[in-house]
């Protein structure tokens, strides 16, 4: 792949950095990565190699407290990662953008569209944890949710085995602002969803619930039927998904 580093400033005091291959015109693609995660994980690189592979300029970034971009994990907020891919578009300005988000980055993928519709060609989403603060919340016992809300937060054990995190009161406040569940937006692009039937973060039941309630010209569901949260087994689903989106977004034949 001949992708190179880049980096923008999103917000004071944030620099998030990346990779991107541009042809210098024509659509991009974004991926975004999910919570604790970064832009170097296997579905982010066999996205950006099939991308290379079409000739599509395509661009993956870490979102602030995450990678290489700047900012602690404990002070971010949905609202600032929202900023931070608003940059990233931003700095493609006025090129049309497919988004392709993973589980926090499908949440944020959503966000933005509804933030920018005039610029997002197309959405993929994939084990989109739509909503997931205000959902993790709802599930825990009431000790739990006063040490969320107090001025430490709650410490929680990471699922994959890396260090333990804090959830602040400041992004459970914030989270609240950006919730879509309750009320699906009004999308203006094709919509594609890729959900693991055994999901064990992120049920297939919220994927289902915003299909059934979402508003947009095109709305499909793919599920991978042994497909886990991470869908490891589940890239050729996204990729074909991703297909997908491009020729709905772009029918005579943009690359």
């Amino acid at each position: 792949m001949s992708e190179r580093p880049f980096f923008c400033e999103s917000r004071p005091h944030i620099v998030v950095r990346g990779e991107a291959h541009d042809t210098g015109a024509g659509p991009v693609g974004v991926f975004i990565h999910g919570l604790r995660s970064d832009a170097r994980g296997l579905k982010a690189t066999a996205l950006a190699r099939h991308a290379a592979a079409r000739g599509r300029s395509w661009a993956r970034f870490d979102l602030a407290g995450h990678g290489r971009s700047d900012g602690a994990f404990c002070e971010q907020t949905v609202s600032g990662w929202l900023a931070d891919v608003l940059a990233v578009i931003g700095a493609y300005a006025p090129r049309p953008v497919v988004l392709v988000g993973s589980s926090l980055g499908g949440w944020l993928s959503v966000l933005a569209a509804r933030a920018r519709p005039e610029r997002i060609a197309g959405l993929v989403l994939i084990a989109p944890a739509l909503d997931f603060v205000q959902r993790a919340y709802e599930t825990l016992d009431a000790g739990a949710q006063g040490a969320w809300q107090s001025a430490d937060g709650l410490v929680v054990a990471d699922a994959y085995g890396g260090d333990p995190y804090r959830l602040t009161r400041g992004l459970l406040e914030d989270a609240r602002g950006h919730g879509v569940l309750p009320r699906p937006p009004v999308l203006a692009c094709p919509l594609f969803i890729v959900h693991g039937a055994r999901d064990e973060h992120v049920p297939l039941a919220v994927s289902e619930a915003f299909l059934a309630r979402v508003t947009a010209p095109r709305a499909e569901l793919t599920v991978v039927a042994e497909g886990d949260h991470r869908l490891a087994d589940g890239i050729p689903a996204i990729v074909a998904a991703v297909d997908r989106a491009w020729d709905a977004a772009f029918p005579e034949g943009v690359s």
